[in-house]
């Protein structure tokens, strides 16, 4: 096996940019049209990131990683109103197996920008990986939007809440083989995302 057992995964924690200016840029990729609503409204759950699995492979020391990383994740906000609370999220980028892999400074070029996770008419879940230093060191965005008539009021009433934060994992397995080298990463979680924003 290319894994072994790792020590705990932190909590993710609130990373790059929080002003408001960046959540409006942000609100561009997820939903349109939306505008900036306080959190401190709200008592929002963190998002629940588990399964965590990432793995950086290449034939040859001359080549790049590709990496791949899969992890679930659940909005335990939406499950009065919602019937799909988790989905399953997948993304793929280039990795030198040296430098860090950073998104510009404000953060409109990602790592692995926003794919869909899952989506059903107006409600889905979105993610992205901001940045890589590592494969032990790696933030993630999550987004969802769903439906909410117990905040919120039609036509507002299918808000997006957005966490943020930075993975950090003590020990991961590097291995090298015949035709090529892997690193592997596995955590199960949870992992707690806290919310940071939301779009309405």
């Amino acid at each position: 096996m290319y894994f072994t057992n790792l020590l705990p995964l932190v909590a993710l924690a609130s990373a790059g940019p929080s002003s408001i200016n960046y959540l409006h840029q942000l609100s561009a990729a997820l939903v349109k049209p939306a505008k900036l609503v306080p959190t401190a409204q709200f008592n929002f759950a963190p998002y629940q990131v588990t399964s965590i699995a990432l793995d950086c492979k290449r034939p040859n020391n001359k080549t790049n990683y590709s990496c791949e990383l899969y992890f679930a994740l659940h909005d335990p906000n939406s499950v009065r109103e919602n019937n799909v609370t988790s989905c399953s999220c997948h993304h793929t980028w280039s990795w030198d197996g040296v430098n860090g892999s950073l998104s510009t400074t404000d953060w409109r070029t990602p790592v692995a920008g926003y794919q869909l996770c899952w989506r059903d008419d107006w409600t889905f879940f979105k993610s992205s990986v901001p940045s890589f230093e590592h494969p032990g060191n790696f933030s993630l965005e999550v987004a969802h939007t769903y439906h909410d008539d117990e905040n919120f009021t039609v036509p507002w009433d299918y808000p997006t809440t957005i966490a943020t934060g930075e993975v950090i994992i003590y020990e991961y397995y590097e291995g090298v083989k015949k035709h090529g080298d892997k690193i592997c990463l596995r955590e199960m979680g949870p992992v707690n995302a806290t919310v940071v924003g939301i779009l309405d």
